[in-house]
């Protein structure tokens, strides 16, 4: 078996011996309050995202099968991206769905 496999990797294939699961984020805001109007951030991991377009690029590169999981809670200050907009967060659901990304919305946190 061994040899076989070796031959198939000598040939210029590539042996996969099991898929890995795909990954998995938590999306969280972040609020700063240290510039002259308080800025709200999208954050997975350590990697901030000031705008909805660029947190799209970012799961646009991420591989079909994600999850993403998002548990804002329920207290608000007002004008959070996708949160105050029910046509910005079908939009995002959307696209999402687009590009494979399991979406998992907890509203109340």
């Amino acid at each position: 078996m061994s040899v076989i496999l070796a031959a198939i990797a000598a040939a210029g294939f590539s042996v996969e011996t099991a898929d890995e699961p795909p990954p998995a984020y938590d999306l969280k805001l972040v609020y700063l309050f240290d510039t002259p109007e308080p800025e709200i951030l999208f954050v997975i991991g350590s990697t901030g995202f000031r705008t909805v377009e660029t947190l799209k690029t970012f799961l646009a590169s991420l591989p079909p099968g994600t999850k993403l999981t998002w548990a804002p809670g329920c207290i608000r200050i007002g004008k959070e991206p996708l949160l105050s907009s029910e046509y910005e967060m079908e939009d995002f659901k959307a696209f999402c769905l687009e590009h494979g990304i399991d979406f998992v919305l907890i509203p109340s946190g």
